[in-house]
């Protein structure tokens, strides 16, 4: 993917909107809107990422270095992880329970 993208998906709480921004060299940048929340995100430089968490009662995102391995599925949530990779890409993962 090079140009921005937006997908659609079932969560825990109903319908879930992931919408990549921006997306570069060493760069990803995200939104999320599920029922009435919404979450962003994103990643610019090597070895950088968030991860998003989207629960029925709401979401949650934290930002920082990234690690190499991609997120675990956790009970009633859908996690995404939206990081930059080695070879200057931007590497974006969901996983749902």
């Amino acid at each position: 993917m090079t140009k921005p993208v937006t997908v659609r998906f079932q969560g825990p709480g109903g319908a879930v909107t992931l919408s990549v921004t921006e997306v570069g060299q060493n760069k990803i940048e995200y939104t999320v809107r599920s029922g009435n929340g919404q979450a962003k995100g994103g990643a610019s430089g090597q070895g950088r990422g968030c991860v998003t968490a989207i629960r029925e009662n709401g979401s949650g995102t934290s930002c920082g270095g990234a690690g190499r391995t991609r997120p675990s599925p956790q009970p009633d949530a859908v996690v995404i992880q939206a990081s930059t990779g080695p070879d200057a890409t931007a590497l974006l993962h969901v996983v749902s329970p």
